[in-house]
């Protein structure tokens, strides 16, 4: 829609002429966007009648071949077929012998000028496009300066520079030197489509026309920035080309800074009219300049996997970044301190460009809802798909209730403006070369712009060149390195149960998905001999290590994956590991019509999004009996969901854990399944021969109960995971700090303990870690390079999640979540080391104080006898003094860690136990814990010699309330109460962390009393809200007058109808 400004403005489109020369005809980028771009221009009458549209390329072709080859691609657009004739008649050729062809340039000039003359007015102007790689812009700008400038007494001449501007600073002084020798700023507009999207500029109108925003646009107010570019593709062919540039400077030193500009940027003096482009451009420069060059350590650089399959790489142990997480500050007084983020990346899981603002905690809110959650409010500025605005701000839940919930005000552009008209929102390209028509100047890079660009990214690509830095492997289909989401959340608190709705689906930012759309499709048929037994979609190396064990198990798989170098690459693999029967597809009907009836379709993808477009994807060409099993971690609600949807369709649906890693994937893991029966039986056979074997156990696979069981069951594992390496870690932390042990004697510990009652997968892991070696030439072993920081994908916090949810305690494990977190938070834990003392610190020179305060402390505390606390303070001393341990009593500490390690996975198992158990009668899902503890013997990552026990332990007594009170491993806790004491005692007495060793006996100790401290709890709850309390001599519920400004709050028990109270 053009306004009447801009009707005004465009007078001259009736009293002058036009010749537009695209350089680069033959290329992609000119038959792709610049040529349909003229078009739309042309169909909207935004071209004067004059115009002569010239492609100059380097082929041998006549004015009707260029037509031809122009054809396809604006049929294909919106715009009529007698229209597109008519366009074309205006687009001729001029071939080149290169395009610093003086001679073939003065050609067209000639032509041009013979155009003119003929034209009805005596203004003529020239617009030269340049689609064409940036090594041959400064050839090509000599020769048009040469040959074909037009006389500023005719018209004007511009001329249109695609990206990138060069590769680097260097480079691009380079470039500009030679455009500058021959052209000023007003003659040059260098493109960058971001700027000519609709949302980047509609960027100044809201900050600028509206009252509120700019009160709120400020460090006071915001608490981070992220900018995302997303693709759902990889480089497909064009590698060799991307490989030369990477994600950094093709999207970020570019567009989403441009972008960034414009969002941060001070008022400029003028944002319409004369001067506006010089003042927008200034202010852009401004920011720009108060942005410092670019750290290593505020990027996490990813590559996907499976990146330099691409037959076009050359280089196969190539660096070239395809993701990039980049952390910069502006310094200036409106920014100073807010975080901003620029994210980019290739093969993801959508396709999606953004800004994203997130404001900061409402004050005071907490106290207001008391202790409520208050989500913070975000701005988000929607760049593609379909261009939005959407507040996320706070109001009521539906009900009775009034807890904060989050919910948008949203303006869709397509829906807002469009959705009742004839017209469209022009595309990026259009928009921007009807600037260039009218001699705007706001929305294109200025040479100032990008000197500065590439001076705060220079040093960083240098770095990540010359020090060959290896970007993190990630899985596509996937959001990228799962530590880039780890960086974010230091700063951006993410909404977890906030979905988000449009056009009937709703998306949950993290946690439960709306289940997929199902249309049925056609496929090819494939004659019966042809088929196989099953199929695995996702190849990622679990998928592909499971589908080469069901193959080598006698089963025909058919594989198949989003992206096809995967499939080729497991066809072979198959090949060299014995000719299995493997076959791979090339689409999803391929795959789905390469499998026997009923189906069976194992997915291994990332959780979320991915596994819902998968199932959409396969179900369209799936039938009644079929069957699909999700195999990724997943939050169970979300596989109730999807099986719920595909009930009518009449498709089952299965939700299965899978453990063990890479390795037990394909030599056998530990699978979880949970779902209906019948669909469990076929593949009972399948998975029973595929699945770990133990010797008088059977295969670690087995029905565990309806959907969402065998998810619910796997994420328990996972936290009793948590907890398992927490524990190791801590006895690590102990043995090292304390004890003064250097690797090699902690691995001699450690497999020492492997032969004992401590025997497990992890234990044995452990201390082949400690062993290794480093690989990249430093002296000693890897484990003492790696960084303190450990990641998650999400499971450990959905268990803690879910034990709050069911009233069950869980302390081991959320001890291992929170360490987690603290372990994120390494800057900050750096810092703080140097003002926050040790113990060795604090006591310096005060020798005998903490001696005595050490037995105080111990004494009064009840931790041990009078000679464990003797003992202990001895040890203690000598810890904090520097004084060498003697043996005795480091083998003490060896045996007490032992001790207090067994006691405390014991309580991990427990917790998780009993998680599971309180989540099956809730759900009513029967789920058998001694069949859990069998599942969990081989193959996965907590397998582990006390299983036999725990297995024992619930089939003789299924209703055992809790693990702890069976006779063998009440009897095993209570031999090593004393032992677990002092290890916790020396650890908290040595400044050494021990989280979860702490919170396991802490667990034991609540567990084992029958009276505790809740009634004084419950009696302040009754004294400040009148939440009454049960009484241990009569039944009933009860209030009490606790002072005279007590009122009688009536029937008791009404006052707790909805309360929570845990009885089991």
């Amino acid at each position: 829609p053009v306004d009447r400004t801009t009707s005004e403005e465009m007078k001259w489109l009736s009293t002058s002429g036009l010749t537009i020369v695209v350089v680069g005809a033959s290329g992609d980028l000119a038959k792709k966007k610049t040529y349909p771009s003229l078009l739309a221009l042309y169909d909207d009458n935004l071209l004067p009648k004059d115009t002569v549209i010239y492609g100059y390329a380097r082929s041998n072709m006549s004015d009707e071949d260029l037509r031809a080859r122009l054809r396809p691609y604006l049929e294909e657009t919106k715009h009529s077929n007698a229209v597109v004739e008519d366009f074309l008649q205006l687009c001729r050729y001029q071939a080149g012998k290169s395009y610093g062809d003086q001679d073939a340039f003065g050609e067209l000039a000639i032509l041009a000028q013979k155009d003119e003359e003929g034209h009805s007015h005596g203004t003529s102007n020239r617009l030269f496009y340049f689609a064409i790689p940036p090594n041959v812009f400064a050839d090509t700008g000599i020769a048009i300066k040469n040959t074909c400038m037009q006389d500023p007494a005719v018209g004007w001449t511009r001329l249109i520079v695609e990206k990138p501007f060069g590769r680097d600073l260097e480079s691009f002084e380079v470039l500009n030197k030679t455009l500058a020798e021959n052209f000023t700023e007003d003659h040059i507009y260098r493109i960058d489509h971001y700027l000519g999207k609709e949302m980047v500029q509609n960027l100044t109108v809201l900050r600028f026309s509206n009252t509120w925003f700019e009160r709120v646009w400020n460090a006071n107010d915001i608490q981070c920035v992220i900018l995302t570019f997303k693709e759902p593709f990889g480089t497909e062919g064009r590698g060799g080309y991307f490989d030369q540039y990477g994600i950094i400077r093709d999207i970020l030193q570019n567009h989403l800074l441009q972008v960034l500009t414009l969002l941060t940027m001070e008022t400029p003096s003028i944002l319409e009219g004369p001067g506006a482009g010089k003042a927008i451009r200034d202010a852009k420069v401004a920011v720009l300049n108060a942005i410092p060059p670019i750290e290593l350590d505020d990027c996490i650089l990813g590559q996907y996997e499976g990146y330099a399959d691409d037959p076009t790489i050359e280089n196969k142990d190539t660096n070239c970044p395809t993701f990039a997480l980049i952390k910069l500050k502006i310094n200036t007084p409106r920014w100073h301190g807010v975080p901003i983020f620029l994210k980019a990346g290739k093969a993801l899981d959508e396709k999606k460009a953004e800004m994203r603002i997130q404001f900061k905690d409402a004050p005071a809110a907490s106290f207001l809802f008391a202790g409520q959650d208050c989500p913070r409010n975000e701005l988000v500025m929607r760049l593609q798909p379909n261009e939005a605005v959407y507040l996320k701000t706070n109001v009521k839940s539906p009900g009775f209730a009034a807890r904060p919930i989050q919910s948008e005000l949203e303006v869709n552009y397509d829906t807002r403006f469009f959705s009742h008209q004839s017209e469209s929102n022009p595309d990026a390209y259009t928009r921007l070369i009807f600037d260039v028509l009218r001699g705007r100047h706001a929305a294109f890079v200025r040479d100032d712009e990008l000197r500065r660009a590439w001076e705060i990214f220079t040093p960083l690509l240098k770095r990540i060149e010359n020090e060959n830095v290896r970007p993190i492997t990630y899985t596509q289909g996937g959001r990228g390195p799962d530590e880039a989401d780890e960086y974010v959340s230091n700063y951006y608190k993410r909404n977890e149960d906030y979905v988000f709705y449009e056009e009937g689906v709703s998306r949950k930012t993290e946690g439960e998905t709306a289940p997929p759309t199902v249309e049925v499709q056609k496929m090819t048929a494939v004659p019966e001999e042809e088929r196989c037994d099953i199929g695995l979609w996702g190849l990622a190396v679990m998928g592909q290590n499971f589908a080469l064990n069901m193959a080598s198990h006698g089963f025909s798989v058919c594989v198949g994956n989003r992206s096809s170098p995967k499939v080729a690459t497991t066809v072979e693999r198959a090949k060299k590991e014995g000719n299995l029967p493997i076959t791979g597809s090339k689409d999803a009907a391929d795959f789905v019509a390469h499998l026997s009836k009923p189906r069976k379709i194992v997915i291994l993808v990332q959780a979320g999004k991915p596994v819902d477009d998968t199932i959409s994807n396969l179900a369209a060409y799936m039938e009644p009996g079929d069957l699909i099993i999700d195999g990724g971690n997943e939050w169970f609600p979300n596989s109730i969901k999807r099986a719920k949807y595909l009930e009518p369709k009449g498709i089952h649906f299965m939700g299965m854990g899978i453990s063990g890693g890479e390795e037990g994937a394909r030599n056998g893991p530990s699978l979880m399944p949970g779902g209906p029966q019948a669909a469990y039986t076929m593949v009972e056979d399948i998975f029973t021969k595929c699945a770990a074997q133990v010797e008088g156990i059977g295969a670690c696979v087995g029905y565990l109960g309806p959907v969402g069981s065998g998810n619910y069951v796997k994420m328990v594992h996972n936290g009793i995971e948590y907890g398992d390496m927490q524990l190791i870690a801590e006895v690590y932390d102990v043995l090292k700090n304390i004890l003064g042990m250097n690797n090699a004697e902690m691995a001699d510990l450690f497999e020492e303990w492997n032969k004992t009652e401590l025997a497990s997968y992890l234990i044995e892991i452990t201390y082949k870690v400690l062993r290794k070696k480093d690989d990249q030439g430093k002296e000693g072993e890897v484990v003492d390079y790696v960084l303190d920081k450990t990641g998650m994908k999400g499971t450990g916090r959905w268990t803690i999640q879910e034990a709050a949810e069911r009233s069950v305690a869980a302390p081991t494990m959320a001890a291992a979540l929170d360490a987690r977190m603290l372990s994120g938070r390494k800057e900050e834990r750096v810092e703080a080391e140097k003002v926050l003392m040790a113990p060795q610190q604090a006591v310096a020179g005060d020798k005998q104080t903490i001696i005595d305060n050490l037995r105080t402390a111990l004494n009064a505390s009840k931790v041990c006898s009078y000679g464990e606390g003797q003992t202990l303070v001895s040890t203690a001393e000598k810890v904090l003094f520097g004084k060498q341990i003697d043996d005795t009593t480091k083998q003490q500490v060896i045996g007490d860690l032992r001790a207090a390690l067994y006691a405390s996975k014991v309580c991990s198992y427990a917790q998780g136990l009993s998680l599971i158990e309180a989540a099956s009668t809730e759900f009513k899902w029967d789920v058998d814990l001694s069949e859990c503890a069998r599942l969990w013997m081989g193959g996965c990552i907590i397998r582990a010699d006390l299983l036999t026990n725990i297995k024992s332990a619930f089939k003789e007594n299924p209703s055992l309330p809790n693990l702890l009170v069976n006779k063998f491993f009440a009897e095993q806790l209570n031999q090593r109460s004393t032992a677990w004491r002092r290890i916790v005692a020396l650890c908290v007495t040595s400044g050494i962390a021990c989280p979860s060793l702490c919170s396991s006996l802490t667990y034991f100790d609540t567990y084992r009393r029958g009276r505790l401290p809740a009634n004084l709890t419950q009696a302040q709850r009754d004294f400040f809200g009148g939440h009454t309390y049960e009484r241990t001599d009569m039944e009933g519920r009860f209030h009490t007058a606790w002072t005279d400004a007590h009122m009688d709050i009536g029937d008791a028990n009404q006052r707790v109808e909805g309360e929570k109270l845990q009885t089991a």
